[in-house]
């Protein structure tokens, strides 16, 4: 008896773990429709920002990259 209570109590938590993971699914979609989404001009000039950005400080660290190779040199040699 305690094994056929033990089993109904597993199929109904995965009974719940499927009910759960449908709501969450649908609280999902809903709040994707509430989102906002930038328009094309908005992401492309969004896109734009993050490259400048990303070249800059990416110049920003070779650089200094270079700089600590050419001491190391210097200490080293």
């Amino acid at each position: 008896m305690a094994k056929s209570q033990s089993a109904a109590k597993g199929v109904a938590q995965q009974k719940g773990r499927l009910a759960g993971a449908a709501e969450f699914v649908r609280n999902v979609r809903g709040e994707l429709r509430r989102v906002t989404w930038p328009n094309r001009d908005q992401l492309q000039q969004s896109t734009l920002v993050v490259l400048i950005i990303l070249l800059v400080l990416t110049a920003f660290v070779a650089l200094w990259d270079l700089i600590f190779y050419y001491l190391a040199a210097l200490v080293f040699t």
